[in-house]
């Protein structure tokens, strides 16, 4: 008995190392806090049907509350042109997400990588603008007020 009361005992003393060394599986969570700061992004598309070439070069600014500011420069087909825009954004709780672009009237979806240092996107609205690549990354990774939350 007191043979068994001690094996019993070792085991639960030793279990508790096991547990204790096993790492929080807690997924992270994102938000619109995710998204705060600088962005710079470029986007190449495909503009159909006509197929013509159309890029993008800018920076966002995003306020980490869902409301954003970005500055353009925009090459449609050979011509260069300059536009600023504003609206907002949401981020899932799975850093999925949505910047609805153009005033509010397009919308890119979006996810957040790298713990909210950069994200890839998609125009979903206009489905006219088929995206070949688009990436942004945060301008200041270091900042810690811009740190995913």
């Amino acid at each position: 008995m007191k043979t068994n009361l001690f094996r019993t005992s070792l085991v639960v003393f030793a279990s508790m190392f096991v547990v204790g060394a096993v790492p929080n599986a807690q997924a992270q969570q994102c938000s619109n806090a995710s998204l705060k700061g600088a962005y710079g992004f470029f986007e190449a598309h495909t503009v159909v049907p006509a197929g013509t070439p159309f890029t993008i070069l800018g920076r966002f600014d995003f306020d980490g509350k869902g409301n954003f500011t970005t500055t353009l420069t925009i090459n449609n087909n050979g011509t260069v042109t300059h536009a600023n825009d504003s609206a907002h954004y949401t981020v899932n709780a799975d850093c999925t997400g949505k910047i609805f672009i153009l005033g509010g009237t397009g919308t890119l979806e979006i996810v957040l990588v790298d713990g909210g240092k950069e994200f890839y996107a998609l125009a979903t609205n206009p489905s006219s603008a088929v995206i070949t690549f688009s990436v942004a990354k945060k301008q200041f990774p270091d900042d810690d007020d811009n740190k995913q939350r």
